[in-house]
């Protein structure tokens, strides 16, 4: 009887750490997926959206000099450097905008695609 019983037991644990196993797996997929990390490609936002979400609180309103969103002349003006450069300072940062507006996760395209959005509604 005993062996039976130890059997069972030795059965149902090996089973149970399998299925510990297997929920491991989950939940590192999981945690992977929160954390950004997932192999699947997520589809871009526009440039109207990082717009939107990131950059309008300073660029509305001109907070700490960043160029006011609309004013056809200050935006010709860092225009007028280059639309590279431009790209360039909204990546890596300048003066108190930090690096990609404070949109991290954002990816270049969709940094550019929000300069552009701002330059096309700035002229």
């Amino acid at each position: 009887m005993q062996r039976v019983v130890l059997s069972v037991v030795l059965i149902s644990s090996v089973f149970l750490m399998a299925c510990n196993s297997e929920d491991s797996q989950s939940n590192s997929e999981s945690t992977q997926t929160v954390k950004g990390l997932s192999s699947h490609t997520s589809v871009p936002q526009s440039g109207e959206a990082v717009y939107a979400s990131k950059c309008r609180a300073c660029h509305d309103y001109g907070v700490a000099g960043a160029p006011r969103y609309g004013s056809s002349e200050l935006w010709a003006q860092r225009s007028a450097k280059g639309l590279d450069v431009l790209y360039q300072n909204s990546i890596r940062g300048i003066r108190a905008m930090p690096a990609r507006g404070g949109c991290y996760t954002c990816s270049d395209e969709e940094i550019k695609a929000a300069v552009d959005y701002i330059l096309a509604n700035s002229q």
